[in-house]
C-alpha cells in the first residue's frame, strides 16, 4: 500500500476511511478499485478542507435557493429593491414602487396675424408658444410592511382640489405603542357625534395605544367647511330672512292701472276674491337680446294705451263710460290707427307722431321683440298682473297684448300678432306690420315714469331654493327693529296698532287654519293670493304695505312719519336704502320645500365619509337606510320607516368649496378609555381657527377662533336574563339574546376670534381705501361719430337738432379726430421710432404728441413696481373751420373753410356698460385736460366749450329714423331691397346679424365701409343730394381749392 493522497479521488460516496492503529495509517478502501493510505497528518488536513467545502456548499444552497431563478431588469414601473437594514426596521418585502398612468405634452408654435388699422403695429402680429399638458399619475410605494406612500395626480380633474391627493402612512404592529401615523390628505373622527372631525384635512394623524387608552391626535389644515341640513318626514327646513328693501325687482306687473287701483279692494276680504274680471289671453313681448327671430315682431308700446282714470299725456282723453281697460278706454288706440297708422313701419314712427309724443317717456319702439313662451311668465287672471320667470334688465321692454271677461263681456287690450300680420317689401323680409301694445316698462324706469307704478313692489321671494312650499310646515313673522332695544319686534309699540302683530297689520292674519274671518297668529297660507308656494314667493294683499297702508292703519301722520316707509315706493331702491332710519322691517321665518326621500345637501363634489346621517338623535348607516350622490350632493332616505314615521332627520357633511382661499387650521385630540370590550370612556377636545386673507377685518367676515371639548361615554351589554324576561310575556317568543346599549355626550365651546398685531380685535364697518371705482374712458376705440345734441328746450345750442330726413341736421358739425399715439412714434430710446423723428427734437418735445408720465399728474403717488411710468392718453383734435362729415353747409369761403367757426361743434359718443348710475353710484367725472394753446406764445388763443351729456343718447347721425347697417345692403344690388333718404340709402330688411354673407366671396366687399349713407364714391356723385350740394359751392372755391 502507498499514499496516493495527491492522486486518488478521495470525494467519492462509495468510500470506506478505516484506521489500522498497527501500522498507524489511514486506509481508503472502494467496494472497486486500488487502495490507498493517509498519515494521521495528511488526513487532518484532509478532514479539514472537507469541512470547509461542506460549509461553503451548504451556504451556497441557501443563498440560490432565496434568489429568484432569473434576475429582473430594473423597471421605474415595478421597483423593488431588498436591505437588511431596512428590513429589520419596517419589516420584510424592501422598497417597492407601482407607478401607473400616463404623461401627455403637446408643444407647437402660433402665430396670430391681425391686420386691424386700430391696432398698434407690433400688436398685430404676435407669435406664442401652446403647451399643452395631460398628467394622469398614480404611485404606490412601500417600504416594508409598514410605511406606504400614495400619490394620485391628474390635471383633468374637475375640481382645483381634486388635482392632487398624497399620503404617507406608517402602520405599527399590534404590540406597538404607534399603531398608525398619517401625513397628506388625511382625516379625523371623534367618538362623540356633537363634535365633528374632519375628512378633507392635510397634514399629521397619529393612532397611539398606551395599554387599554387609545389616542387619537391631527394637526392640519383644513380644506373643507361643515354644515348641517335637516329634513322632517322628507321635508327639509330651511329658515329665511328678506329685508322690507328686497321686493323683488322688475320681475312682476300689473296689466293696467285699473288692477292696480283695484288690488287692495279685491283681497280686502280673502278668501274670497272681489274682482269679476277673468283673464283669458296673453302675449307678453320683450326687447329681444337672445337672437331668437322665429316669432320676433316690431312692437310699438305706449304707456297710456288702454288707460281710462289714469292718462298722463294729454293729448288723449277718455272715451265712454267703461272704466275698465279696453283698446277704446280713451282715444288714443283709434288715433293709432288712423291718425298716426304710418307708425306701423317703425322707421316712420318719429315723424309720424305729433312732438308731445315723446319716446321714452310716452311710447317705446322695439325693433324685433321677442315673443315669451307660456313657460317663461305666469299670470294671475283675477287681479290682472304677471309674474317673469327671470327679471328684466334695466335696459329692458316689456309690454302685452291681453283679452279678458268682465261681467260676462270680452275686452281686449293691445293688438295680438294675429291680428296684424306680417307684410313685405320687395325682395327682403319686412316685419313692417309693427304691432301697437300696452306697455309696461320702458327702457329707463325711474319714479317719473309713467308706468313706474305698474311694478309691484309687494312681492319678496324667499330665495332661489325655496320651491314647492309646503302650508303645514310654513311660519312667517313680519318684525320691527326697535330704536331702544335693537331687537326685532313682532309689534309696534305705538299709535292705533299697539300691541297688534305686524302680520295681522299688513293684511296677512285675517283668518284661521278653517278660513274663518278669525285672526290666529298665523299667516295666512294662501297659494296664489298671499304666496306662489312653486317658486316661493310672499304676495302682502295691499300694495305698499311698509308705505301708505301702514300710515292708514296708524291714523296718526305725526307717529307714522316716524315708521312709514313711503320711500321705498316713491324711489329707486338705491335711494330708498340710504334711508337707513326707516329701513327697520324684516320678514322672516322658516319653509320646508316638498324634497320627498331626497334632501339636498346644497353642495357638490362633498367629501366621501364625510356625510353622517342622524334620524332622531340616531346614526343611520349608508347603504341600509340612506345612500348618498357625492358627485351631485343629495341624500336619499331608503328606510321608509323613518319617511313614514315623519322622523327628524339631520345630516352633517363638509363642503369643499371650490373658490376657497382663507387658511383654516384644525387641531385636535381624542382620548378613548376600554374599561373592557362593552364599557368605553372618552374625551375629546378640537381646536379650529382661521387665518384672515387681509389685515383688516371686514364687518361680518370675522376669522373664527373657536375650542370646542367635550366628554362621552359607551356601554353596551348583551343579556339573556333580559331575553328570558321578554320571553315569559304571552304572545312574546324571544330567541336571540337582547343587547342594553347606553350613550352619553357632551360637549362645550369656547367661542373667539382670531387677533393678531395688526386686528387688535376689531372689525371694520368701512375704511374708504376702496370706496371709488373707476370706469376707464380713454381708449380711442370705443367712441364713435356723434349725433347732433338735442335739447327740447328753447335754449338749445343746436335747433337744428330737431329735424329729421332734412340735410340741414348737421350743417355745423365741423372735423374732429380722436386717436392715440403709440409710444413707438415718441420714445427716444426706442429702437422702433423712425430715424427722422428721433432726430426730431422739436417733435419728441411737442406738448401735443408726446408721452404723459404718471409723476406729471400725481407728483407724491409712488411708482408701483412693474407698470410702465407713461399715462395712456386720448388724442383729440378739433378744426372748426373745417367741414365736418355730413356736413352739407354752404357757407364756405374760396379755401373750403367753413364760416363763423365759433358756432360749429365736434362731438363723439360711447356707451356705458353701466345703466343705473344711481345704483353704481357714480358721482362725477374725472379729466385732465392739457392746455389746447400751450403752444400759443403770443397768448391771443381764447375760446372753446366742452360739454359732457350723459343719459338716453341717440345714434341716429343721419337722422332720419332708419336703422343702417352695411350687411343689410343687398349684394346683388336689388333696387327694391333699400329705402332712400335725403343722406343716401338704408336697407328695408331687419337686422339679426351684424356679419357679412361670406358665401357670395368677395361679391359682399362691394358693400363694405360705404359709410353712414350707404353710398360708394361714384354713387355719392351722382346722388341728387350731393350732387346738388357740390353744384352749389364749387363756384365759391378758388382754384388752389379745388
Amino acid at each position: 500500500m502507498q499514499s496516493l493522497f495527491s492522486q486518488q479521488d478521495t470525494t467519492r460516496k462509495d468510500m470506506e476511511v478505516v484506521y489500522d492503529y498497527k501500522s498507524n495509517l489511514y486506509i481508503f478502501q472502494n467496494k472497486m478499485g486500488t487502495l490507498f493510505t493517509m498519515t494521521p497528518d495528511e488526513y487532518m488536513k484532509y478532514s479539514l478542507k472537507q469541512l470547509n467545502s461542506s460549509y461553503f456548499k451548504e451556504k451556497n444552497a441557501i443563498k440560490k435557493k432565496e434568489e429568484p431563478a432569473q434576475k429582473e431588469p430594473l423597471s421605474l414601473f415595478n421597483l423593488r429593491k431588498s436591505n437588511s437594514l431596512l428590513e429589520e426596521i419596517f419589516g420584510p418585502g424592501g422598497v417597492r414602487v407601482t407607478t401607473q398612468g400616463s404623461i401627455e405634452l403637446t408643444t407647437g408654435l402660433k402665430r396670430d396675424v391681425l391686420n386691424n388699422p386700430t391696432l398698434p403695429e407690433r400688436s398685430r402680429k404676435r407669435n406664442r408658444f401652446d403647451l399643452d399638458q395631460q398628467i394622469q399619475l398614480n404611485v404606490n410605494a412601500k417600504v416594508g410592511n409598514k410605511i406606504n406612500f400614495g400619490l394620485n395626480y391628474n390635471t383633468d380633474a374637475a375640481f382645483n382640489f381634486d388635482t392632487r391627493r398624497i399620503k404617507l402612512a406608517y402602520q405599527g404592529d399590534e404590540d406597538e405603542i404607534i399603531k398608525n401615523i398619517e401625513a397628506g390628505n388625511v382625516s379625523m373622527t371623534t367618538g362623540n357625534s356633537l363634535i365633528n372631525g374632519g375628512m378633507a384635512l392635510f397634514g399629521i394623524k397619529s393612532d397611539l395605544q398606551f395599554g387599554k387608552l387609545r389616542v387619537n391626535t391631527v394637526l392640519s389644515q383644513q380644506e373643507s367647511e361643515s354644515r348641517t341640513v335637516s329634513s322632517h318626514g322628507g321635508v327639509q327646513t330651511t329658515p329665511f330672512e328678506v329685508n322690507a328693501d328686497q321686493y323683488d325687482e322688475n320681475r312682476h306687473f300689473f296689466l293696467g292701472y285699473y288692477f292696480r287701483d283695484n288690488y287692495d279692494r279685491a283681497l280686502a276680504k280673502l278668501p274670497y276674491i272681489q274682482s269679476a274680471v277673468s283673464i283669458t289671453r296673453l302675449e307678453v313681448w320683450v326687447t329681444n337680446k337672445q337672437g331668437s327671430y322665429d316669432q320676433a315682431r316690431n312692437i310699438l308700446a305706449f304707456a297710456d294705451l288702454a288707460e281710462h282714470n289714469t292718462i298722463h299725456n294729454p293729448i288723449w282723453q277718455p272715451a265712454g263710460a267703461e272704466i275698465v281697460p279696453h283698446n277704446d278706454a280713451n282715444t288714443m288706440y283709434q288715433q293709432l290707427i288712423s291718425t298716426y297708422v304710418a307708425a306701423r313701419d317703425i322707421s316712420q314712427a318719429a315723424t309720424a307722431f305729433p312732438s308731445n309724443v315723446i319716446i321714452g317717456r310716452d311710447y317705446e319702439k322695439i325693433e324685433s321683440a321677442r315673443l315669451l313662451t307660456s313657460s317663461e311668465y305666469t299670470f294671475q287672471p283675477q287681479l290682472g298682473y304677471i309674474s317673469l320667470r327671470t327679471p328684466l334688465q334695466a335696459d329692458e321692454v316689456l309690454a302685452v297684448a291681453f283679452e279678458y271677461t268682465y261681467n260676462g263681456k270680452a275686452y281686449q287690450v293691445g293688438e295680438f300678432s294675429s291680428n296684424i300680420g306680417r307684410e313685405t317689401t320687395g325682395a327682403a323680409s319686412n316685419q313692417n306690420g309693427a304691432l301697437f301694445l300696452k306697455l309696461l316698462k320702458p327702457v329707463s324706469l325711474s319714479p317719473q315714469a309713467y308706468t313706474w307704478d305698474l311694478m309691484m313692489k309687494n312681492i319678496y321671494s324667499l330665495g332661489y331654493s325655496a320651491y314647492n312650499i309646503q302650508k303645514e310646515r310654513f311660519k312667517l313673522n313680519i318684525t320691527y327693529q326697535s330704536d331702544t332695544t335693537g331687537v326685532y319686534l313682532n309689534y309696534i309699540p305705538e299709535g292705533e296698532i299697539r300691541g297688534q302683530l305686524l302680520l295681522r297689520v299688513m293684511n296677512l292674519d285675517n283668518l284661521n287654519s278653517k278660513n274663518d274671518p278669525y285672526p290666529d297668529g298665523i299667516f295666512d297660507f294662501m297659494d296664489g293670493y298671499t304666496i306662489m308656494a312653486a317658486n316661493g314667493r310672499i304676495i302682502f294683499p295691499v300694495l305698499e304695505p311698509f308705505g301708505s297702508h301702514l300710515r292708514k292703519k296708524f291714523n296718526n301722520d305725526a307717529i307714522a312719519d316716524k315708521y312709514v316707509y313711503q320711500q321705498l315706493y316713491d324711489s329707486t331702491l338705491t335711494v330708498a336704502r340710504q334711508i337707513a332710519e326707516k329701513n327697520k322691517f324684516r320678514i322672516s321665518g322658516e319653509y320646508r320645500g316638498s324634497s320627498g326621500a331626497e334632501i339636498n345637501l346644497n353642495a357638490t363634489n362633498v367629501m366621501r365619509g364625510s356625510v353622517r346621517v342622524t334620524a332622531a338623535g340616531v346614526t343611520l348607516t349608508e347603504g341600509t337606510d340612506y345612500t348618498v350622490d357625492y358627485i351631485s350632493g343629495t341624500v336619499n332616505i331608503i328606510n321608509q320607516a323613518i319617511l313614514d314615521a315623519g322622523t327628524p332627520v339631520t345630516v352633517s357633511l363638509e363642503d369643499q368649496s371650490m373658490f376657497n382661499m382663507q387658511r383654516k387650521t384644525m387641531m385636535g385630540l381624542n382620548l378613548a378609555y376600554d374599561f373592557s370590550k362593552d364599557f368605553t370612556v372618552g374625551a375629546t377636545i378640537m381646536h379650529f381657527y382661521e387665518k384672515p386673507l387681509t389685515v383688516k377685518t371686514t364687518f361680518g367676515e370675522e376669522s373664527v377662533k373657536n375650542t370646542l371639548w367635550g366628554l362621552n361615554t359607551s356601554f353596551r351589554k348583551q343579556s339573556y336574563a333580559l331575553t328570558n324576561l321578554l320571553d315569559m310575556l304571552p304572545f312574546v317568543e324571544a330567541s336571540a339574546p337582547s343587547q342594553l346599549s347606553a350613550n352619553l355626550e357632551f360637549a362645550h365651546m369656547i367661542p373667539g376670534h382670531y387677533r393678531n398685531k395688526y386686528t387688535g380685535g376689531y372689525s371694520y364697518l368701512d375704511d374708504f381705501e376702496t370706496s371709488t371705482s373707476r370706469i376707464d374712458l380713454r381708449s380711442p376705440y370705443g367712441w364713435a361719430l356723434a349725433s347732433t345734441p338735442f335739447n327740447d328746450t328753447s335754449t338749445g345750442l343746436f335747433p337744428e337738432a330737431a329735424l329729421s330726413n332734412n340735410i340741414d341736421y348737421g350743417k355745423n358739425r365741423a372735423q374732429m379726430a380722436w386717436f392715440y399715439i403709440d409710444g413707438l412714434f415718441t420714445r427716444r430710446n426706442s429702437t422702433l421710432t423712425p430715424t427722422h423723428i428721433k432726430n426730431d427734437k422739436d417733435q419728441l418735445s411737442n406738448h401735443l404728441v408726446r408721452e404723459i408720465y404718471e409723476r406729471e399728474i400725481y407728483p407724491n403717488k409712488e411708482a408701483v413696481y412693474g407698470e410702465p411710468p407713461t399715462l395712456p392718453v386720448m388724442n383729440i383734435s378739433f378744426y372748426p373751420n373745417e367741414r365736418g362729415p355730413y356736413n352739407l353747409d354752404t357757407g364756405i369761403d374760396s379755401e373750403g373753410k367753413l364760416l363763423n367757426p365759433k358756432n360749429r361743434w365736434g362731438g363723439i359718443t360711447r356707451k356705458m356698460d353701466i345703466r343705473d348710475f344711481e345704483a353704481s353710484n357714480i358721482e362725477y367725472i374725472e379729466f385732465w385736460l392739457m392746455d389746447p394753446f400751450v403752444n400759443d406764445k403770443l397768448g391771443t388763443a381764447r375760446g372753446g366749450d366742452l360739454y359732457f351729456n350723459l343719459g338716453e343718447i341717440s345714434e341716429d347721425v343721419l337722422k332720419d329714423g332708419k336703422k343702417f347697417f352695411e350687411n343689410g345692403l343687398p349684394v346683388n344690388g336689388d333696387a327694391s331691397a333699400v329705402g332712400t333718404s335725403v343722406w343716401g340709402k338704408y336697407p328695408l330688411r331687419q337686422s339679426t346679424v351684424y356679419a357679412f354673407d361670406n358665401s357670395l366671396g368677395n361679391e359682399s366687399r362691394r358693400i363694405q365701409d360705404v359709410g353712414l349713407n350707404g353710398l360708394s364714391t361714384e354713387e355719392e356723385k351722382s346722388f341728387p343730394t350731393y350732387a346738388t350740394y357740390l353744384n352749389e359751392i364749387i363756384p365759391k372755391l378758388s382754384d388752389e381749392a379745388l
